[in-house]
């Protein structure tokens, strides 16, 4: 029976807004799925923090504070929890969530029912958007950012995740391939990225059409949301506004990220014939990536606009490439 399993809540904090904080734990603590733990992980908030944090899960024993006396960042600090959370034999599934939004009473019943009737090893939900004072800004944020997550494979999650963390349960069979997280090296690579890269490669995704968390949008948000993200006129629109700057900094961080999934699955990866779309090893003018720019608008993916960007890049990094061959063997010859 569903009832019998017991679900590990991660939580993640850092000196947080006590107000959103306080209502993020009541909506956890009105749960109608009741068997669960919830591990708060304190990222060296400021004392005062720590001693609210405390008083507000006080006398609820399913609450445990872990304090740290080092800054980990979120994405680090999520994978601190998740050790924590396969300490307990016992738990079957892991839920994530942040220290600012709300959850609906039947987020994890609806999640886990989900979970074990469709055969996933990780489900996730559509989100509401709500403001600093509660109010609802979009219904869905799948719509609103044109996600469409039923068409993801490894490839496009590779290219764009659609999985929000807070939205997520999945099962703790994964946690021997997510575990341990790359080291970060770049400061767009998320927590979620990669657990939804390990669920996709492991198992099946499930999805529910369903907002079963109020997401919070404010100033302080570590990710935001963007309208239609990852279609064409919206990068065009993003680069416009930057003055047509161009960095590079997008491709590096695909083709860092990707680098370290393919070496974690290396031999499984190997065995389908999968090729990186992202890799610079080949001199390829991103042949791959513009694939993968059809396969997305082919499946209603929608983020061509953000594979095109990185094809750009990756144009541009081949060229210089050759530039470089170029005046080596001209030095050479003089």
């Amino acid at each position: 029976m569903l009832v019998t399993q017991k679900i590990a809540i991660v939580l993640a904090t850092y000196n947080p807004n006590l107000e959103y904080f306080q209502k993020q734990i009541e909506s956890i603590k009105n749960q109608t799925y009741k068997n669960w733990v919830c591990h708060i992980i304190d990222d060296c908030s400021q004392m005062e923090y720590q001693i609210a944090i405390q008083k507000v899960i006080a006398e609820d024993l399913r609450f445990i504070c872990h304090f740290h006396n080092n800054n980990l960042n979120h994405y680090h600090n999520f994978e601190r929890g998740l050790k924590y959370a396969i300490q307990d034999s016992e738990i079957t599934a892991i839920a994530l969530a942040d220290q600012d939004d709300i959850w609906y009473p039947k987020k994890l019943s609806v999640s886990l029912e989900k979970l074990r009737s469709e055969k996933a090893v990780l489900v996730h939900s559509d989100l509401e958007m709500i403001d600093s004072n509660d109010q609802i800004i979009n219904y869905s944020t799948w719509k609103f950012e044109a996600r469409k997550p039923e068409k993801l494979s490894t490839d496009l999650l590779l290219l764009r995740n659609v999985v929000t963390g807070c939205s997520v349960l999945f099962c703790t069979s994964l946690i021997k391939d997510v575990l341990p997280f790359p080291p970060q090296k770049r400061i767009h690579w998320y927590h979620d990225w990669w657990i939804a890269l390990i669920a996709a490669q492991k198992g099946k995704i499930a999805h529910i059409h369903q907002p079963l968390v109020m997401y919070r949008i404010h100033g302080l948000n570590n990710v935001g949301v963007t309208q239609d993200a990852g279609k064409f006129y919206r990068e065009l629109l993003a680069w416009i506004s930057k003055k047509f700057k161009i960095t590079g900094n997008s491709y590096l961080v695909h083709r860092d990220f990707s680098k370290l999934f393919y070496k974690r699955f290396q031999q499984e990866l190997d065995n389908v014939n999968w090729s990186n779309p992202f890799d610079d090893k080949n001199l390829d003018f991103g042949f791959k990536i513009l694939k993968l720019c059809y396969k997305s608008l082919l499946s209603g993916y929608n983020s061509e606009g953000i594979a095109l960007r990185i094809w750009v890049l990756k144009v541009l990094l081949d060229l210089q490439k050759i530039r470089s061959l170029f005046f080596k063997n001209n030095n050479k010859h003089e």
